[in-house]
């Protein structure tokens, strides 16, 4: 079986240089917040374009707008029609939609013509989290251009997509040694198998690295 990516179709999973280099670019552009939040969600939370276009206000903060310690993905958001849970403990992750959180807060002040909105309504915890330049909401096919683009914009190629960072958090968890129940019940998948077959594949590196280290008892 050939297990070369390229010739799958499969995006590329991101190095720690790569993932370095993409953040630091973005650091520096018009929509820095909006997109380096984007890029901590896709790589340190594995979500789906599909995903993030769907998230709403309500979904990452409380009336209170304060960030949510989860966020339960509805299964009407994910793939297979499975709900999911993202846990937001990890630090860059908090702190870049904490970032983004005051960038959307002053656009929907900034709309509604108010000074500020001290507790949000149901009409502002509907309202998009992640938005375009325009002020509309973002569909799964531009959020996958715009995944592309910031792969591109450092010279990376066409098999870097909007499912790398995915494919690089699922990764990173498999090569740390967390079991495959627990890989698959952040992923989102509908079953342990997917996990296996997908993502579970023999790194070379590390198979070398055994061999070069065997020991006789």
């Amino acid at each position: 079986m050939n297990n070369n990516p390229r010739k799958q179709g499969q995006a590329e999973v991101l190095s720690k240089e790569q993932i370095k280099r993409v953040f630091q670019f973005q650091q520096s552009t018009r929509h820095s917040v909006r997109n380096v939040c984007l890029l901590n969600m896709s790589v340190y939370l594995g979500c789906r374009v599909g995903e993030l276009a769907a998230l709403t206000m309500g979904d990452i903060f409380t009336k209170d707008w304060e960030l949510r310690e989860q966020i339960v993905l509805r299964k009407e958001y994910c793939k297979g029609n499975k709900t999911r849970t993202l846990y937001l403990s990890y630090p860059a992750v908090q702190k870049a939609m904490m970032e983004y959180g005051v960038v959307r807060r002053k656009q929907i002040t900034d709309k509604d013509e108010r000074v500020d909105i001290p507790v949000m309504g149901k009409k502002e915890m509907k309202r998009p989290f992640i938005m375009t330049q325009l002020g509309g909401a973002y569909n799964p096919a531009a959020l996958q251009q715009l995944f592309t683009k910031m792969y591109s914009q450092v010279g990376l190629g066409n098999f870097f997509t909007s499912h790398s960072g995915r494919r690089t958090f699922i990764t990173n968890l498999i090569s740390s040694g967390i079991d495959l129940k627990s890989v698959s019940t952040l992923a989102g998948h509908s079953s342990i198998t997917t996990t296996c077959d997908v993502y579970a594949k023999s790194n070379p590196i590390k198979m070398a690295d055994i061999c070069k280290n065997i020991t006789i008892q």
